[in-house]
């Protein structure tokens, strides 16, 4: 969810690129990054999905602002694929950058939802609103409130980072030159980025963290083995035929025949 709110301190971050619409302070619908963090598993956890492959120079924006700019609040998203073992997620590796020194504590909100025609679905596999997070000049680590359990699937993960403007400025997520799946997506309910995409599209059709790249740097981790397959849908398990009845009955009939022999045996 990205409609939580921190509390507005005073003063205003400087931004560098001015966008459409912005009122009290000029926000960035995208940032250029220095190199990339090699992003590393905590003690105790398997990688399980690593796009760090193909890192860009390009950011897109990640955060749920302070309540003086809800129009600005986004969301981005980026698909990955479960095995057929399952998954246990519980942490978040991302590759972030910031518009100020900020290092420290935020709160993340984190959803898993299930892949609907190359978009994410409208209901979230599972959601983690409050994840604790540490971020730093270049990354961002996000442990999940409950560990989200999968099955195998083609899967989205959104996230929004609580990150106030006027104390911390802006967080992005850096970019993938190309990833994996479909594009990665992003959206701006409030349209305050004047994008029109108040509803998921690409970066190109949004034309925010540089409009060109198709991928988030990010690590899943957690463990193998997780989730509860779907119940098949529209199967129909099949009567047996007569044929397949009269095998039944005849092999029953020589169970009773041989029961009966055995039990005259006995008698005699």
């Amino acid at each position: 969810m990205i409609n939580r709110k921190t509390t507005l301190a005073g003063g205003i971050a400087a931004a560098i690129f001015a966008v459409s619409g912005a009122s009290a302070a000029n926000l960035q619908n995208g940032a250029v990054n220095a190199a990339q963090p090699i992003l590393t598993a905590p003690n105790g956890t398997t990688v399980l999905f690593d796009q760090t492959a193909n890192p860009s120079t390009n950011g897109t924006p990640v955060q749920n602002f302070s309540s003086s700019y809800d129009a600005y609040d986004n969301e981005a998203a980026d698909d990955f694929v479960v095995p057929a073992s399952g998954w246990t997620i519980s942490t978040i590796n991302m590759a972030t950058s910031l518009t100020t020194a900020f290092t420290g504590a935020a709160s993340t909100a984190v959803n898993f939802y299930p892949d609907v025609a190359g978009a994410p679905g409208t209901t979230a596999a599972c959601s983690s609103p409050v994840s604790p997070s540490v971020v730093t000049a270049a990354s961002t680590v996000v442990t999940l409130s409950t560990p989200c359990s999968l099955a195998a699937g083609t899967y989205w993960v959104a996230v929004s980072v609580d990150f106030n403007f006027a104390a911390q400025g802006q967080i992005y997520w850096s970019n993938q030159v190309t990833g994996t799946g479909n594009p990665n997506l992003w959206r701006n309910p409030g349209d305050g980025f004047a994008s029109g995409c108040t509803d998921w599209g690409t970066l190109a059709a949004c034309g925010v963290g540089g409009g060109v790249d198709t991928g988030y740097t990010f690590q899943l981790l957690g463990a193998v083995g997780g989730g509860i397959p779907p119940e098949p849908v529209g199967e129909v398990r099949e009567l047996p035929t007569l044929s397949q009845w009269s095998a039944l009955l005849a092999a029953g009939g020589l169970a009773l025949l041989g029961l009966f022999g055995l039990r005259s045996r006995a008698r005699g």
